[in-house]
């Protein structure tokens, strides 16, 4: 579908053709390095909680994309997306959409047609081209900045803060969760140039990490609210920063007479969210395993913190990564969890993107050389995820960590959760 191509051209032709079906949603957009998942998901639980009917675009899809287009939690049908992309495809003659815009005209079509009360819309990449920026929502949300999609984004945190922040539109509300100094600078002078209303995570709003559980306390620091002792259903010391920004947002819905927030049905809400393959733990044949998506290097910082915070240590790691802009720094990735793990099983894998393989982490590991004498006792190579994932089993090892790419924890997720 025409590559990768950042820009709001196409897709705003595409969408005229269709009579602009994103301007008659109430949208909440999100952008982020990483967390916009997570905090998607928590926000539409929530809303959904409440009674509403909400329609959740995410990115990408674990194994159809389907997955991609939720209205209450149900997938749209096959019959449904063919419908749609029957429609679309006339208009592709004379406009050479993307993928993510065929996709993104999808969502916007599926949840104006079906009368959802939200929609709530998680960038693609970046935010300012990114084909999700038509919207003018009630809420932006930002949730971080780290390395990710440099050959796009710039090679700085600032410019890759400065390419998110362009989801805050004149006059709107946002959230922030950045905390790193000079990407929120960023991003607060561009809510300042366009007169937006915004509050930052633990200067305005925060939520607190209660040791040895997982449950969590919010606080309001403007409207001195306060939610004491919520349960929380994802794992994951991290996913506290975005349980933070999806509260706020949902402050301020209602702050703009969208809803009125009831307690019980929050907190209920709060014990039903999911989001497949970030921090899941499962047991299988004795072992303990946790399986996450951690696929660039802010998302290997916070999947350590929260190994060692929970003591999951001496693990077997089973490690699969794409590089699909050849900028990856994927020894470092290697490095961070490297003192956490027993042994390291690297494979490769089947994916649509370019993966790191056998003989470029052996390229990498031996211009290392005071690395590789520490390494090489811990390392093992694979070409096939399964037939790594088989060998772990059979180790006296009875912890089992698996990341890195969506498509590399796709394969695992077949057998620990198969009917899910």
């Amino acid at each position: 579908f025409f590559g990768i191509k950042p820009g709001l051209g196409r897709i705003t032709k595409l969408l005229k053709k269709f009579s602009n079906p994103h301007k008659k949603l109430k949208t909440i957009h999100i952008a982020g390095t990483n967390g916009k998942g997570s905090t998607a998901k928590i926000i539409s639980t929530i809303l959904q909680e409440h009674g509403f009917k909400v329609g959740l675009y995410t990115s990408p899809h674990l194994f159809k994309v389907n997955e991609r287009f939720l209205i209450n939690d149900k997938e749209i049908s096959d019959s449904e997306l063919n419908e749609y992309l029957k429609r679309i495809r006339k208009a592709l003659n004379e406009i050479k959409a993307t993928y993510f815009e065929i996709t993104t005209c999808v969502a916007f079509l599926y949840f104006a047609e079906n009368n959802v009360d939200f929609a709530v819309i998680e960038c693609g990449m970046g935010g300012r081209l990114d084909a999700t920026n038509v919207v003018y929502p009630e809420v932006a949300v930002i949730t971080s900045i780290g390395f990710d999609h440099q050959k796009f984004l710039g090679n700085t945190l600032e410019k890759i803060a400065w390419e998110k922040a362009n989801i805050i539109k004149r006059n709107c509300y946002a959230v922030i969760g950045e905390e790193k100094k000079e990407p929120l600078q960023v991003i607060v002078e561009k809510a300042k140039t366009v007169n937006a209303r915004y509050f930052i995570k633990k200067k305005d709003f925060e939520t607190i990490f209660k040791k040895n559980s997982q449950r969590f306390t919010y606080w309001d620091y403007l409207g001195k609210k306060q939610f004491k002792n919520l349960e929380f259903s994802l794992n994951g010391f991290f996913q506290g920063s975005n349980l933070a920004c999806a509260l706020k947002t949902i402050e301020i819905l209602e702050e703009k007479k969208l809803l009125s927030i009831n307690e019980i049905a929050l907190r209920n809400a709060l014990k039903k969210v999911k989001n497949r393959g970030r921090y899941e733990k499962y047991y299988y044949k004795d072992k303990f395993i946790i399986l996450d998506s951690a696929h660039n290097l802010q998302g290997f910082y916070s999947l350590k913190e929260s190994l060692e915070k929970e003591g999951f240590l001496d693990f077997i790691l089973l490690l699969g990564i794409t590089n699909r802009d050849g900028d990856k720094d994927y020894l470092k990735m290697l490095k961070i969890l490297e003192p956490l793990a027993k042994k390291i099983y690297l494979s490769e894998f089947p994916s649509p993107k370019k993966i790191v393989k056998i003989e470029d982490w052996k390229n990498a590991l031996s211009r290392e050389t005071h690395l590789t004498k520490n390494l090489t006792k811990k390392i093992k190579f694979f070409s096939n995820p399964l037939e790594a994932f088989f060998s772990s089993l059979q180790e006296k090892e009875e912890k089992i960590l698996i990341t890195g790419s969506i498509f590399f924890i796709t394969h695992f997720l077949k057998i620990l959760s198969p009917n899910s």
